[in-house]
């Protein structure tokens, strides 16, 4: 379980370094210039070529710094469930572990056994009962993994309906930031 955690905060350290790069590299091309303006507010059309393509450089390092934020926070949320998830689950994981020591032991009884009689007897009785536990068993998990895969399913759907949203989000506020660049260099 906690390799799992693990795994999954590498997953998402490896994205957000990606999209720190990308931020970065919007906030490069802006270059300083007109810092104190909000996002929203583009020179004048009067405005020279490279203050329009300041403030559309500025733009877009917002709206990727936004995206940024969004995908981050459906990452985080969709890693936090499958952690949750691990851990609702190691109940049932327990229950099958004590089932399978259960089963090892019956078995490592008859060993102690030096008659033939006595422990042939012993593995039938025990191999009853073991082929009950293993039935119990095999349901137990074939539930518990259909379970969890279905709520990762889940997971994952919602994950990749947020970050298309965030996507979307990310899309046309660039598209904004264009028109408003062409508006301004007119």
């Amino acid at each position: 379980m906690r390799a799992v955690q693990k795994q999954l905060e590498n997953e998402t350290r490896r994205r957000h370094l990606w999209l720190w790069a990308l931020l970065l590299v919007q906030l490069l091309l802006a270059r300083d210039s007109h810092a104190d303006l909000p996002a929203d507010e583009w020179p004048e059309s009067t405005s020279t070529l490279d203050e329009c393509h300041d403030e559309y450089a500025l733009a877009s390092a917002n709206a990727s710094s936004i995206y940024m934020q969004s995908f981050s926070s459906c990452e985080l949320t969709a890693n936090e469930t499958k952690y949750d998830l691990s851990i609702d689950e190691q109940m049932e994981r327990e229950q099958i572990q004590l089932g399978a020591s259960t089963v090892c032991n019956n078995m490592q009884q008859c060993d102690t056994l030096d008659e033939d009689l006595e422990y042939f007897k012993c593995m039938q009785d025990n191999g009853k009962r073991n082929q009950q536990l293993l039935m119990q068993i095999n349901y137990n998990a074939s539930s518990a993994e259909t379970r969890l895969r279905e709520d990762y399913d889940a997971v994952q759907q919602t994950f990749v309906l947020c970050t298309l949203e965030a996507q979307l989000v990310y899309v046309n506020g660039m598209r904004e930031n264009y028109e408003q660049l062409l508006q301004c260099r007119s």
